[in-house]
């Protein structure tokens, strides 16, 4: 079913999305959140290690159980929002940790996933990546909870600009494509192997299709572990206040009054096992056009994803 496991000293999950822009976004939003206490220098490096300070009030129901969260990807860009173009979700993505820190799950299902099941008993005809758009952020969220079958419990979204902003904000990430990609489309040439790239050249890298969307979705997590693990390498200089004073699209429902505690979950977190879980065949039934005026389209077994996942990230 196309799952991957490596063990590594990263965070990611929704400690990664605390570490990429929560932190700064509560010191940029002014004041439309509440401020933790102590709260982290505007100019701290995002190198530092996140532990929860002494003395400060941690909430243990928080630490003590599993975290799902959905990571949302739009196509949204500068360009693309000047001429009014609607906005679709090309990268969804359950973020899990297990309740004791020890294992991280990434589940991506592919964008043109039609049929998709409702909170409500009811189906999306559509395709996934049109729910956003259409019903907005908590549709989308039911939705993907009727699709694998858990509780989600905050989401995560950026836009295309801001995630090349946050790559070019470390300068650049390792990739290791096990072959070359060459797509004039986005603008992408690359050698086999390992190799640094800037944050347009990331954004190509995740958006071709030259290998369908199962391979576009394993470099989706690739690039979210890479991006994570440059955020905390000690190496790292950044200035989280210059950082998201240019992430116009960060949206999150993250309870960032409890950001120690999201904080002591990094910490804990750090030698988690990765599993990363790409819903591809048997798991998708059908590709093609059924001539249904939805054109190319991916049917999917969801009885069998809520199974798949379940094993895994189920308690």
């Amino acid at each position: 079913m196309a799952i991957m496991q490596r063990t590594a000293p990263i965070l990611i999950g929704v400690i990664a999305v605390a570490v990429i822009g929560i932190v700064a976004f509560l010191l940029l939003s002014g004041g439309s959140e509440p401020e933790p206490t102590p709260s982290p220098s505007p100019s701290a490096s995002a190198s530092a290690e996140p532990s929860a300070s002494e003395g400060v009030s941690l909430n243990e129901d928080l630490l003590n159980r599993r975290w799902n969260v959905l990571y949302v990807g739009t196509d949204l860009n500068e360009h693309r929002a000047a001429n009014d173009e609607p906005v679709n979700t090309d990268a969804v993505m359950l973020v899990s940790l297990s309740a004791d820190q020890s294992r991280l799950t990434l589940v991506s299902l592919p964008r043109d996933t039609v049929d998709i099941p409702l909170p409500d008993g009811g189906t999306w005809d559509g395709k996934v990546n049109s729910i956003y758009r259409e019903e907005g952020m908590d549709t989308l969220v039911g939705a993907m909870e009727a699709t694998f079958g858990v509780e989600i419990d905050a989401h995560v979204l950026l836009d295309m600009d801001d995630f090349s902003r946050l790559v070019d904000a470390v300068d650049g990430i390792e990739v290791s494509p096990p072959e070359p990609i060459e797509d004039p489309i986005v603008n992408l040439d690359l050698e086999a192997g390992p190799q640094e790239l800037t944050g347009p050249e990331t954004l190509g890298y995740v958006r071709t299709r030259v290998d369908q969307d199962y391979g576009r979705m394993g470099r989706q997590q690739e690039v979210l572990v890479a991006l994570v693990e440059k955020l905390v390498d000690p190496e790292t200089e950044l200035d989280l206040r210059q950082v998201l004073d240019s992430l116009d699209s960060l949206e999150t429902d993250l309870p960032l009054d409890d950001l120690p505690t999201l904080l002591e979950l990094a910490s804990r977190a750090r030698d988690a096992d990765l599993e990363t879980i790409v819903i591809r065949p048997p798991l998708i039934t059908f590709e093609g056009d059924r001539n249904d005026g939805r054109g190319y389209v991916l049917e999917a077994d969801f009885d069998a994803i809520r199974d798949e996942v379940g094993d895994r990230i189920g308690e």
